[in-house]
């Protein structure tokens, strides 16, 4: 087990507490869940080219096991409420790292959780040794794009690499 695997970090975030640790085979169906109804809350669940069709949505517990890769969840009351991962941006040189998959549960928003998840998604691509971390993201998602501009994400023309996401017309990137 590697070490990353082993952290677990204990927040409180409005008098909840929250625990966000490495994925286990046990999170895989709640996470996609999440995943699942972030997209029909948000009513762009007709999407196609975007996250939600990923072939490794049902199983992303064994779609992190590089050494440059990891997806963490985050529990509330041992249930899962979101998660975020990074991997080597696909289609781009070493250096790029790819935040992906950051959703919550709309029982968790507005308490600062997905603060919490790009940080410490920002943390380990450093820690993995990427210079850049790259996202792509929806226009209907407006408030991540937000939140993301204040993390030091820039927009940028255009993709990088392959991530296989067409439907995502917003390019973001930030150097580590």
């Amino acid at each position: 087990m590697k070490k990353e695997e082993a952290e677990h970090l204990r927040i409180s975030l409005r008098g909840l507490d929250i625990t966000i640790r490495p994925i286990t085979p046990e999170d895989n169906d709640a996470i996609a869940e999440v995943i699942r109804n972030s997209f029909i809350d948000n009513k762009i669940d007709h999407l196609e080219g975007v996250s939600l069709h990923d072939p490794a949505l049902a199983s992303l517990s064994t779609a992190y096991t590089s050494d440059k890769s990891g997806y963490w969840v985050a529990t509330l009351n041992d249930q899962v409420v979101g998660g975020v991962g990074v991997a080597q941006l696909l289609g781009a040189n070493e250096e790029y790292g790819e935040m992906q998959k950051l959703y919550l549960d709309k029982s968790v928003l507005g308490i600062g959780l997905g603060r919490c998840l790009i940080d410490l998604s920002i943390k380990k691509a450093r820690e993995f040794g990427y210079k850049y971390l790259y996202l792509e993201t929806l226009e209907e998602l407006n408030s991540a794009v937000s939140l993301y501009e204040q993390f030091g994400f820039e927009h940028i023309e255009g993709s990088i690499g392959n991530t296989g996401h067409g439907s995502c017309e917003i390019c973001m990137l930030k150097t580590l």
